[in-house]
């Protein structure tokens, strides 16, 4: 379905200028490289049924050669690339959808092709995903049932190798979705409800939600006092417990009051953004969906009675906030970025994304690891440098209307030997019915009676003989037989017109066939040529 995404939907897309290319790129990164990698890897397979006589004994070299080493880095990567971006590239192309009527009319259209099985786009870009989850599963299989002890361990070590692959981009992929929700809150964002406290106010006005990483989110009940209960949606930022409140389209960070004992002792004001680094978690006895928040801050330590909508989400929240202290600890405090995740280490972007039309970067092409780890991917990046520069064969042939899977699966045209047998048909019917003919002539033609005839075949039989002396008459006779010959009716029943008839149409239409076989051929030569010398310039 990946070749349906190029040639159903972008490359269209780009040839008609509904979208230009470079918005194209964002909606479906790295979709030409991916491609091009899997058919590497379908032709690698499909050679090793070729060579072993169609009976495949060891499968573990092209399977390690993909998805492990410096290969499996570079599926990894290209990969995560393209999966993460899903949830950015669907809200794209539904708000397109709404605002682009061309845009809306092709889509449709599109999606009502033979190619897309009833699928709608939006049901075809998760299929990558979801062929990265049937991997480790299938190779596990594979490995249950292979006998030789090293060709198991390889495919097992090549399922492990998926199996890591698959964890990465789940991890990009829930990054880029923390991250794309981040910035949705953020341009929602209003801290006028800061201004209560002038020094809350003057730290958080400017306040970047996008700027740390995104833990974890949900609905919580904040108990201010007693009779006073909030609905908010908590934050969790690995340094900061942010507790929004929705109201309209806006998301609100307002400072709370309660207070405190006695009426002349004032009231205490609430922030809705609480430091991690010195706070610390309590139960709350009377209810087990509740938990509090205790941290120390300028006006004196303030508590935070929290809800969650069930226990299972409370046990959530209260785990993953003590993991964020803990971490706090270990790293002295300092404040928690946006950090990588992922066991591949990260690369700069071989695809630059405009800020109008991109999606946010994520860890794979942007990040403060990109510079530590640049000397172990120089090699990688060259490598890939010179991929995104270099013409592939595929691009090149798909560009110019070839289809190689699509040719590699089609059954051999076999045009020319039907052709040829319908000739031989056709000549075994007629040559059948020219000898009918010959013999069926002197009864139609001659109305003498039977011993006359035989008188005139000896007086003829005699004159041959007298005149075989004399070369020109015999070459006029030798004439005169073969326009006889020539001249003779056919004689064909009903039945054997309507076979002639059939096959002639047959044959017809396989020589059209042969016609388009050779016009084809010819315009291959003719690309093959080109991306030649494309290839000869860049070397």
């Amino acid at each position: 379905m990946l070749s349906v995404l190029q040639t159903v939907f972008s490359r269209p897309l780009e040839r008609e200028a509904i979208v230009d290319s470079t918005e194209l790129a964002t909606i479906f990164p790295s979709l030409d490289e991916i491609i091009e990698m899997h058919y590497a890897f379908y032709e690698n397979l499909k050679k090793l049924r070729q060579e072993d006589n169609f009976v495949v004994k060891n499968i573990s070299t092209p399977l390690l050669n993909r998805f492990n080493g410096s290969e499996g880095e570079w599926f990894q990567k290209l990969t995560a690339r393209f999966c993460s971006r899903q949830s950015w590239t669907l809200v794209q192309i539904k708000n397109k959808q709404k605002k682009d009527p061309r845009f809306n009319a092709f889509i449709l259209e599109a999606e009502s092709k033979p190619q897309c099985r009833r699928l709608q786009l939006k049901d075809i870009i998760p299929i990558e995903m979801q062929r990265l989850t049937k991997y480790p599963l299938l190779l596990e299989n594979i490995a249950k049932s292979t006998e030789d002890v090293v060709e198991k361990e390889n495919i097992q070590q090549a399922a492990e190798c998926c199996r890591k692959i698959l964890n990465h981009v789940n991890e990009e992929v829930k990054y880029m979705e923390n991250l794309l929700t981040l910035k949705d809150y953020q341009r929602r964002l209003d801290t006028s409800g800061l201004k209560p406290s002038i020094d809350l106010y003057t730290e958080y006005k400017s306040f970047e939600l996008t700027s740390r990483s995104m833990v974890y989110e949900g609905p919580l009940t904040w108990r201010v006092t007693k009779e006073k209960a909030l609905d908010v949606q908590g934050v969790l930022l690995g340094d900061l417990l942010v507790l929004l409140q929705k109201q309209d389209d806006r998301m609100l960070l307002k400072c709370q009051s309660k207070s405190i004992g006695a009426p002349q002792e004032g009231k205490q004001m609430l922030s809705p953004i609480i430091k991690l680094d010195s706070a610390f978690l309590r139960d709350v006895a009377t209810d087990n969906k509740a938990f509090y928040v205790i941290f120390a801050w300028e006006s004196g330590a303030q508590i935070y009675e929290l809800v969650a909508q069930s226990v299972a989400e409370r046990k959530t929240w209260t785990d993953l906030i003590k993991s964020s202290v803990e971490e706090l600890k270990k790293s002295g405090g300092h404040t928690l970025e946006r950090k990588r995740h992922g066991s591949m280490a990260s690369s700069s972007s071989a695809l630059s994304y405009s800020a109008s039309l991109g999606p946010p970067l994520s860890p794979i092409d942007n990040g403060p690891d990109m510079l530590k780890n640049s000397g172990q991917f120089k090699d990688s990046l060259t490598n890939e440098k010179f991929r995104h520069t270099q013409p592939s064969l595929s691009d090149c042939l798909a560009a110019n209307g070839f289809d190689p899977l699509g040719y590699s699966n089609a059954p051999p045209e076999r045009s020319a030997t039907v052709a040829l047998d319908e000739v031989m048909s056709l000549k075994t019917l007629l040559v059948g019915s020219t000898c009918l003919s010959k013999n069926a002539q002197p009864d139609v033609e001659s109305g003498a009676e039977p011993g006359k005839q035989e008188n005139d075949g000896s007086q003829s039989q005699v004159e041959e003989h007298n005149m075989e002396s004399q070369e020109d008459r015999q070459d006029d006779e030798a004439k005169g037989d073969e326009q006889k010959a020539i001249i003779a009716p056919l004689v064909l029943s009903q039945e054997q017109m309507e076979e002639v008839s059939r096959k002639l149409e047959s044959l017809k239409e396989h020589v059209k066939r042969l016609q388009n076989v050779e016009d084809e051929y010819h315009r291959l030569q003719e690309t093959l040529a080109k991306f030649t010398i494309q290839r000869s310039n860049y070397n």
